[in-house]
């Protein structure tokens, strides 16, 4: 699925990784988003101070129209956001012998649409993640003279091995690392939602199966080992 896909797949993309795990508790992760700002955003690990424009466009409403559909909203990012966006993808979860590199795939809509869409929880998004992309072009600056784009490799990840990890973050980027780990649930739930990802760790879905041969026995013996617990005797 590398290269353009339309608006209509990327939204359904979209609807069908809302329930994905990386997507829970998510209001708790960006109730900083707001109103976290420092002054000056010279100093590395400073969290810019950013004034979003409002998502005004409409939503779908209670009664969309499922024979002529449409999105009705705007895709909000810049082509360098999106850019942005496929190098983390890429350094999130790089190629190997099971799957592409995130990066070949088109996760940078999938961010963009969610981010644009004028529901609570995707601007609560959107309040965390375009400062965040926007920080680590300030960071990048202020400890290599350059932005993010001119950053090499390495660059990129001594900045993000400060922030990757939550409760081991450096000191003073807490919100940075709020930030990425946010950022990355979207891009595994958008990652593991498309085919790609669900062939990468062996999810079929609904295809049908001609044979089946049945449990595996080490699931049965832990069956009958619950069961024996209970007083209950196995009927097979």
């Amino acid at each position: 699925m590398s290269g353009k896909i339309d608006r209509r797949t990327t939204l359904a993309w979209v609807t069908a990784a809302a329930a994905s795990p990386w997507m829970q508790d998510a209001m708790a992760q960006n109730a900083i988003a707001q109103g976290a700002a420092q002054p000056d955003a010279a100093q590395p690990g400073t969290w810019p101070n950013m004034e979003l424009p409002p998502v005004t466009a409409r939503g779908y409403g209670s009664d969309p129209n499922l024979v002529d559909p449409t999105v009705p909203w705007p895709l909000t990012l810049s082509p360098a956001q999106r850019a942005m966006l496929k190098s983390i993808a890429g350094a999130m979860l790089p190629g190997d012998d099971r799957s592409p590199s995130a990066a070949s795939l088109p996760i940078d809509a999938f961010i963009d649409e969610w981010v644009s869409a004028p529901y609570p929880q995707q601007q609560a998004d959107r309040a965390l993640i375009l400062p965040g992309l926007a920080w680590l072009d300030a960071e990048c600056k202020a400890r290599f003279g350059h932005d993010f784009a001119a950053a090499g490799e390495e660059q990129r990840r001594a900045v993000f091995d400060d922030i990757a990890w939550r409760g081991r973050e450096k000191q003073g980027y807490q919100t940075p690392a709020r930030f990425f780990a946010r950022l990355r649930g979207l891009m595994m739930a958008g990652f593991y939602s498309l085919p790609e990802g669900m062939k990468d760790i062996g999810y079929i879905g609904n295809a049908p199966s001609t044979e089946w041969p049945g449990p595996p026995r080490e699931a049965l013996a832990h069956l009958d080992a619950g069961l024996e617990k209970l007083g209950l005797r196995p009927v097979r």
